[in-house]
């Protein structure tokens, strides 16, 4: 009776501490934009008398280091979100002041996370479709943009009724031209961000789509109608120019070099001052006479004028 007594309380107390108690099973980190969430699936239920507790630690993998606890729980889930670099992460049960094995798992949380979704907007502008894009951010609203430091926004486009001729453009700005689109077409796309140096595709946006307007350009022939009227306003300035030129030259020529000269012995007598008072002596009005003569002026054209004086 004594044997069997000391058989039980040996299994009781001594049998648990050596793998009795069941491990974490289906041990995963889910994690999106470095929010780290240990995940786990308890192995045996928990009742009444009985309540397992988890222990969950982690080290950095290129350093011999300690692990460091981060939860002691019963739920089946802790957060290591603290964990920015590639890590150890193992997770145990506790029952009492026993334990299981160890489950272990690596984590990288550069080429493991799940990058969201960038927010896009979409404008119709002139023939073109401006696209814009910002984000993800992590939980705390931080870019995360600044934790990979690089990444490219990867944007891919089709024509609605043509959805199997994709294009693709890439760019590292959060703003973009979609250019050689056809006029009043439904254009649809998607954004995904990629992280290039960790090799970590982040998922698409949601599709969005838009119709294209007008691009704003005349037709050709109104481009020729505008050509040529203007070369004959043009021409017609450059006529009124040339006419307005030629037409004060001749006004000046005629004034200042008119067509008829003076004799010679009139000029003379004009050019000579006067010795004598310029008016002849007053005479009575009966002895005075008219004297006329005749004053011929010779022009260039050799027409005669004869004016009396």
């Amino acid at each position: 009776m004594c044997c069997w007594y000391g058989r039980l309380i040996f299994f009781y107390f001594f049998l648990p501490a050596f793998g009795e108690v069941p491990t974490p099973k289906n041990v995963t980190m889910d994690s999106v934009n470095f929010r780290n969430i240990l995940r786990w699936i308890p192995s045996a239920a928990t009742g009444e008398d009985i309540v397992y507790m988890y222990q969950a630690q982690y080290k950095l993998d290129f350093e011999e280091t300690e692990y460091r606890n981060v939860c002691v729980t019963n739920a089946t889930e802790c957060d290591f979100s603290l964990v920015k670099y590639k890590s150890l992460i193992r997770v145990r049960t506790k029952l009492r002041n026993n334990v299981s094995e160890w489950v272990t798992i690596r984590f990288d949380p550069y080429t493991q996370t799940v990058i969201s979704a960038p927010r896009v907007k979409v404008t119709s502008r002139a023939g073109k479709l401006d696209v814009s894009f910002s984000g993800p951010t992590q939980s705390d609203g931080s870019s995360l943009k600044d934790v990979y430091g690089a990444w490219i926004y990867r944007l891919v486009y089709w024509k609605e009724n043509t959805p199997s001729d994709v294009k693709t453009i890439e760019t590292d700005q959060n703003y973009k031209i979609l250019p050689d689109l056809d006029k009043w077409t439904m254009y649809c796309l998607k954004v995904q961000v990629y992280a290039y140096e960790y090799n970590n595709p982040g998922h698409f946006s949601p599709m969005v789509c838009e119709e294209t307007t007008d691009d704003g350009k005349p037709p050709w022939w109104i481009i020729a109608i505008a050509f040529i009227s203007s070369m004959l306003v043009t021409a017609a300035a450059v006529t009124g120019i040339f006419y307005f030129i030629f037409k004060t030259y001749q006004a000046g020529r005629h004034i200042f070099y008119p067509s008829y000269s003076i004799p010679q012995h009139l000029k003379e007598y004009l050019s000579n001052p006067f010795h004598s008072p310029p008016y002849p002596p007053t005479q009575p009005m009966e002895e005075s006479g008219e004297s006329c003569e005749e004053l011929t002026f010779v022009t260039e054209d050799s027409e005669e004028t004869t004016g009396a004086v």
